[in-house]
């Protein structure tokens, strides 16, 4: 079985990871801290040793425990949570960020973005 996994490479995805932190511009924005997905894609090598690379449990362990409290932007926690990731598993990271109903002129769904592509 360890034969069969040596040199194994692909890709792993790890969808809505929820942290919780305070991020927006706007003062009312950081009152309370709150829920704020995060997507990774991570390509390597997924066994090694016959033992996976990357455990999902510790990429969240990792991202909350290291991530600051406070955000302004998308743009700097994704930056955060990308430096986190290549410091601790080797290999390719993509971080999409997704802050929902961001307060616009418009009514905005969500807002997203991505480093790593």
């Amino acid at each position: 079985m360890v034969e069969k996994n040596r040199g194994l490479t692909g890709t792993l995805s790890l969808e809505g990871i929820a942290v919780t932190l305070r991020l927006g511009v706007f003062p009312f924005e950081r009152v309370e801290p709150r829920k704020i997905k995060l997507d990774l894609k991570w390509t390597g090598e997924i066994l090694a040793g016959g033992i996976a690379v990357v455990d999902y449990s510790q990429v969240c362990t990792a991202l909350q425990d290291r991530l600051e409290p406070e955000y302004l932007y998308l743009e700097e926690l994704a930056r955060d949570a990308m430096a986190i990731l290549e410091s601790r598993w080797s290999g390719n990271w993509i971080v999409s960020v997704h802050k929902d109903h961001p307060p616009t002129d418009l009514p905005m769904e969500r807002a997203t973005v991505t480093i790593g592509e």
